[in-house]
């Protein structure tokens, strides 16, 4: 026998809630307006790529025109130490920069 699931009725929005959906909205409508040319086109196809140390990212559209996304990338130090290898346990002899979170 199969059981009837009854359907729940959603909660009523408190007012913390629609502050809170009112403060999406308004961010939604703010990244809209960003770039206004591309609003409402249809996607054909998204194509990326890394060079020279350039993070490229391209969204085709069916109308045959590309919204391009350009990177540079700064190469940064993370981290620096002095190990010991012998073991193969890579031992760490002295920290010269502690890792930096990403």
């Amino acid at each position: 026998m199969i059981k009837k699931r009854r359907s729940r009725k959603a909660a009523p929005m408190t007012k913390e809630r629609k502050k809170i959906q009112k403060k999406i909205e308004r961010t939604y409508d703010k990244l809209r307006n960003k770039y206004p040319e591309i609003r409402g086109k249809v996607v054909d196809f998204v194509q990326q790529s890394v060079s020279d140390g350039i993070v490229y990212v391209g969204i085709r559209f069916t109308d045959k025109t590309v919204f391009s996304l350009r990177y540079g990338c700064d190469m940064l130090i993370v981290g620096a130490d002095y190990l010991d290898a012998k073991t193969g346990d890579y031992e760490v002899i002295r920290e010269y920069m502690k890792p930096i979170p990403h």
